[in-house]
């Protein structure tokens, strides 16, 4: 077997998080995961969003970011994170009210993204150090 292309071993490292954060549900929405819908300008409407798309510029969820994953997209984890916290960002921006059941979901959403990201971050460092430690040996 080929070794994977470093964008495909970064993929690989990519999918169970976004995995962990596609599977989440909100018990405050009903059960429902609202981060995997597209709202854009053909859907804000039907969506009873319809000043969403003129508050948010840059419309970012869960949906756009699997596409971007499986047509291998992301050069670096960082654009991967950045997808992340433009999604909750706009949710936060766009449900300002910290009562309101989206809100709520976007703050778990924030805590849980920083939760795997803080893992991911460890993981590297522990990677990093053992690389070091063994080019020391040598």
């Amino acid at each position: 077997a080929r070794a994977d292309t470093p964008q495909q071993a970064l993929h690989k490292m990519i999918e169970p998080i976004f995995q962990k954060l596609w599977d989440m549900t909100f018990d405050v929405l009903g059960g429902t995961n609202p981060f995997r819908v597209i709202i854009d300008r053909t859907t804000c409407i039907s969506l009873d969003a319809p000043d969403y798309c003129d508050i948010i510029k840059k419309p970012m969820n869960l949906t756009y970011i699997r596409n971007k994953i499986r047509d291998l997209q992301y050069e670096n984890l960082q654009q991967f994170f950045a997808d992340l916290e433009l999604m909750i960002d706009n949710a936060i921006v766009y449900n300002s009210d910290l009562n309101n059941p989206y809100r709520i979901a976007a703050d778990d959403m924030k805590r849980r993204n920083a939760k795997l990201m803080k893992k991911v971050h460890e993981k590297l460092q522990a990677q990093a150090q053992a690389a070091n430690a063994a080019n020391a040996t040598k």
